[in-house]
């Protein structure tokens, strides 16, 4: 379960963030997780909520937004959304697909006072 890893550096970053700023506390962390990253949101609900135990962000919410994957087909050039379920270009049934976006896990707000 990579997320546990994900977590913890999430909370690093966020803490190191916090001291850098002179913050007093965090409300939320929100982050996009690409369906093709390989990320489970749910996964990282559970784990963030383990390390944030017993810490200064014991009260911080993880709010996760998924992205859907986009990818263009190397066959036939055709641009389209899928998912980790379905690899095939919906035109030609290609296989040799290209990543276009959906693929990483980005910070993208912090709700912090």
């Amino acid at each position: 379960m990579h997320e546990l890893g994900l977590c913890d550096a999430l909370l690093k970053k966020v803490d190191s963030l916090v001291k850098e700023n002179e913050l007093e506390g965090v409300n939320s962390v929100t982050i996009e997780v690409g369906t093709l990253s390989g990320v489970i949101p749910r996964f990282m609900l559970d784990c963030w909520d383990a390390v944030i135990d017993g810490t200064a962000y014991s009260e911080t919410k993880l709010i996760v937004n998924s992205i859907p994957g986009t990818a263009r087909c190397a066959d036939c050039g055709a641009e389209f959304t899928v998912d980790m379920e379905n690899m095939k270009c919906p035109d030609c049934d290609g296989e040799h697909l290209i990543p276009t976006g959906g693929n990483g896990m980005t910070i993208t707000e912090i709700e912090a006072y």
